[in-house]
């Protein structure tokens, strides 16, 4: 009974959001009433499900990049990227995306987005166009490279504890190339394709000038010079907090209060009480962070009827001893799940049903996991439910003035989707069966 009623919460949930009529944050609250009053959870496992500490580092992490933004930050690095791609629109668009994906490599995804929309923005305005798939195009890249080490992600984090992996790793394993170079270069060739593909929709040329940008937007915004180098010096602190995760237990939120504490009290003590004020009154996102709480328990709620587990051990059995087959199919549910279930659940969901593999094949469960891994990563890209970052960019295009739809976010992320998993799959098989 409790199965159907968490499938038909999933399917309610997904067409709700396709619909677009009511605002995400009440879709996921009617949900989760949904699974209380049923009885698919209780009121203390709503409570477990939510996972605080992601949702206090979204919370500080915003705060934190309305300091970044009046600093001044998003325009030096819009300038910077216009002057060295010659105000060619494809280029912007591919340097852009790169810049957020290689970011992602060391910071989780959440905060790289939030990091670079004002970027994002500073763009579009100097070039005339609309930030919908630039802004969609950071979330998608930095998603990919969230597992290209064991610190950009929580996937790769609790793959990398569960299995006992070092930092190299996830780069060389046993002599083969690892995550590392699966993601980046998916990433690298979606960007490339998809830029290209999306050229005529994001602006309908390909130089600046010939759009009519006003690329002296940028060009002539001063910066405030200290509240910059505060703003840096405490991101660094942030990065390194954050790398200190693959040896110490150190939260998510603690580094982004770190961060906007630093920041604070730097301003506090130049009297510029007004950044504080609308730092903490902007960065606020109290409509994200209900509907993120609800994903969480809709995923608690999976993992704890078994559903994941079930769809997997079905998979797994039908394959026999085909490592190719079962490597696939590992990919391919994954690929499924992530794009409608947020992916540290099904992280979870996975760990055993890899190992039940390996055991049954006489296999490394390790490299099954990379398989696994690499449906979970690039999965989530398909829809902006199945990843945070993708939650959060829209998010921010909407509170912009920029709405995108459910069906409108597919449209933009299918072929990059597709090509970047294709390509992952095709490397990962290359290198450990060929």
């Amino acid at each position: 009974m409790y199965v159907a009623i968490v499938l038909l919460s999933l399917l309610l949930l997904i067409a709700l959001l396709a619909w677009g009529r009511i605002e995400r944050q009440w879709v996921g609250l009617g949900i989760t009433l949904l699974l209380l009053t049923s009885g698919a959870v209780t009121v203390n496992e709503v409570a477990e499900y939510i996972d605080w500490d992601v949702l206090g580092l979204i919370l500080g992490v915003g705060i934190y990049t309305i300091y970044l933004e009046r600093s001044g930050f998003a325009q030096l690095v819009a300038r910077s990227i216009l002057r060295r791609t010659g105000h060619s629109l494809y280029t912007t668009l591919v340097t852009l995306s790169l810049s957020a994906g290689l970011v992602s490599v060391f910071i989780e995804n959440v905060s790289v987005v939030l990091l670079f929309y004002p970027v994002v923005f500073a763009l579009s305005k100097a070039l005339s166009i609309e930030p919908t798939i630039p802004m969609v195009f950071v979330a998608l890249s930095s998603n990919i490279a969230g597992s290209a080490t064991m610190v950009g992600d929580p996937p790769a984090i609790i793959t990398a504890g569960a299995f006992r992996l070092s930092f190299t790793d996830f780069i060389v394993y046993r002599g083969k190339p690892s995550m590392f170079f699966f993601t980046i270069v998916s990433m690298i060739l979606a960007i490339s394709i998809t830029c290209h593909i999306s050229l005529k929709r994001v602006g309908g040329g390909g130089v600046a000038n010939n759009l009519g940008g006003e690329l002296s937007v940028v060009e002539k915004v001063s910066v405030d010079r200290v509240f910059f180098v505060e703003t840096i010096l405490f991101l660094v602190v942030k990065i390194l907090l954050l790398s200190l995760r693959s040896v110490s237990p150190i939260p998510l939120s603690l580094s982004a209060a770190v961060a906007v504490g630093g920041v604070s009290l730097a301003r506090l003590l130049h009297g510029d009480r007004e950044s504080i004020k609308q730092a903490f009154k902007q960065g606020f996102e109290w409509r994200l962070l209900l509907f993120l709480a609800s994903v969480f328990v809709l995923s608690g709620a999976i993992e704890k009827h078994g559903v994941a587990r079930m769809f997997g051990e079905y998979i797994v059995s039908s394959m026999g001893g085909d490592l190719i087959k079962v490597t696939s199919s590992l990919t391919l549910l994954c690929t499924v799940l992530s794009s409608v279930i947020d992916n540290v659940p099904i992280t979870l969901s996975m760990i055993p049903i890899v190992r039940t593999a390996a055991a049954m094949l006489s296999y490394d469960p390790v490299v099954l996991m990379w398989a696994a891994l690499i449906g979970i990563t690039l999965g989530g890209n398909l829809t902006y439910i199945g990843a945070s970052a993708n939650v959060t960019a829209v998010r921010i295009l909407e509170k912009n003035d920029h709405s995108i739809t459910f069906v409108e976010f597919i449209r933009i992320s299918l072929v990059y989707n597709t090509v970047s998993l294709l390509s992952a799959w095709l490397f990962y098989t290359l290198a450990y069966f060929a």
